[in-house]
């Protein structure tokens, strides 16, 4: 029996046994006190009164509970949790009314394009799994209480205390993000439309800025999958944004990304041992742009995969061609992001890949970090368990900058650790790097891998990593990243491409 029918039942029935309880006791109480005629007709027109006033009281208290549960089954949207349009104005208004004029605050307006086919196409029941789906993406974890609705059946609005611009335009774009990876998650092409206005610039009320986030949440459907923000620069700014995505995306399907190769050498011996695959993009437009800059665009529109695929295909061709694969290199690094490694799909995709190409495999170092490991460290596992059968070594990256946990070790069967550049940099100046430096190394000695420092950048660097025993290096010192060509060049002339001694 479901909840809306058991509830009256047990109602009734508690009545029921209250008041059989109440006449039966009630009665033999007032036998029990008097046997004067007049006493037991006072005490029974009293008990009476006073049954009267316990079912007014328990009728009074049900009839409370039942206008408190309507109010809130009212304030809440039954299908995502989220609160009704009705409650969302009320608190909008009464947020907004109470703020200063230093506070900031930006409401903005998602709504799903063409939501109508969506929902014919996977049906009544994913489709209230999509919504709330949606609704978890909005509700994203934020340092000041945020407020949302689901205002109408695709639309959602949502109120959030940020500060600065930055941090605006990283908001918008992680909900936009989140909401393409729910509808990956359904297998559909669903794109949504998100329009933004903030407080006070684009109204110092609830009906002014409601106002401009709907008028620019008309702007961003009128090209869908879009972000609009009513203040004219930060559109640009996003419409700058989304033009580089569309760049990005092109770049990686005509294969124009490039990449090149930064030696890693042994210390002891100053001889090359491997090498660092780092891809680059140079666009007519946008001219030289930083790896962080692409890759946290590819990460976010998913096609990370794609960028990865592109960086192995290149590589194991320009080394094959220039004959330096299993020759005079016998490892090469590739990073791999945080999304594709916590993806069951994506390390399949590349486990498949590798099965096509051995010879590559058994000298590919994938390197990953501290962060993306913690995500969810059992699927790091079976991945690096997966493609360590193909001889695929594992480096994690950056070292000693995440929430480091031994457990990494137990789990993990990796190759290398990298202790980060942030610590080399600070080497000769600072002991409490240096000790750090010195305890990851013994770490890795401990377990049995190697450790390599990254970002060395002079000889006095160099040598301090000597004496801490650390067994390999890379950075500008040693080697700038440079093309295949070059990299054939240095390593088989005859001179030292670098004097490292």
């Amino acid at each position: 029996m479901d909840k809306t029918k058991r509830y009256p039942v047990n109602i009734v029935f508690s009545y029921l046994m209250l008041s059989s309880s109440w006449i039966l006791f009630s009665d033999l109480a007032v036998e029990a006190l008097s046997n004067d005629l007049q006493e037991h007709a006072f005490f029974q027109t009293f008990k009476g009164l006073v049954f009267i006033v316990m079912t007014s009281f328990l009728l009074w208290v049900l009839v409370k509970k039942n206008n408190r549960d309507l109010e809130s089954a009212n304030d809440l949207d039954s299908v995502t949790g989220l609160h009704s349009p009705s409650v969302f104005f009320r608190y909008l208004k009464k947020r907004l009314k109470s703020s200063d004029t230093s506070d900031r605050y930006i409401l903005f307006l998602l709504d799903i394009d063409d939501f109508k086919t969506i929902a014919d196409q996977i049906g009544f029941e994913n489709t209230h799994a999509f919504l709330k789906d949606v609704a978890r993406s909005i509700e994203l974890p934020v340092e000041h209480q945020l407020l949302s609705s689901r205002v109408h059946s695709d639309g959602f609005a949502s109120l959030i205390k940020l500060n600065d611009t930055e941090q605006i335009e990283s908001h918008i774009a992680l909900v936009h993000r989140r909401f393409s990876e729910c509808a990956y998650r359904y297998d559909i092409a669903a794109t949504c439309c998100i329009g933004a206005a903030l407080f006070p610039s684009d109204g110092n009320n609830a009906k002014q800025l409601m106002a401009s986030a709907t008028h620019a949440l008309g702007q961003a459907k009128k090209s869908k999958n879009a972000i609009e923000f009513h203040d004219p620069k930060l559109t640009e700014l996003e419409r700058h944004r989304q033009e580089m995505v569309l760049e990005l995306r092109k770049a990686i399907d005509e294969k124009t990304l490039e990449v090149v190769f930064q030696p890693k050498y042994n210390i002891k011996s100053k001889l090359v041992v491997g090498v660092e695959v780092l891809s680059r993009w140079t666009h007519e437009r946008y001219g030289v742009v930083s790896p962080e800059v692409f890759i946290a665009l590819a990460e976010e529109h998913q096609f990370c995969r794609d960028l990865t695929m592109l960086v192995l295909e290149k590589t194991s061709h320009q080394l094959r061609t220039c004959g330096l694969l299993g020759k005079e290199l016998n490892s090469v690094s590739v990073n791999i992001s945080a999304v594709e490694l916590n993806s069951v799909d994506d390390m399949d995709y590349l486990d498949n890949y590798l099965r096509r190409d051995p010879d590559f495999a058994r000298l590919l170092c994938l390197e990953i970090t501290e962060t993306a490991i913690l995500k969810d460290i059992d699927q790091c596992a079976r991945a690096v368990q997966k493609l360590k059968k193909q001889g695929v070594s594992f480096s994690i990256d950056d070292f000693g900058v995440g929430y480091t946990s031994f457990s990494i070790f137990n789990k993990l069967d990796v190759d290398e650790i990298k202790v980060d550049r942030s610590y080399i940099k600070d080497l000769e100046t600072n002991y409490r790097s240096r000790a750090i430096t010195s305890g990851i190394i013994d770490i890795a000695r401990g377990f049995g891998i190697h450790a390599v420092a990254e970002g060395v950048e002079n000889a006095q660097q160099l040598a301090i990593l000597e004496t801490l025993n650390c067994e390999q290096a890379q950075g500008y010192y040693l080697g700038y990243p440079m093309p295949s060509q070059q990299l054939r060049e240095s390593l088989t002339s005859e001179t030292e491409p670098c004097s490292i001694a």
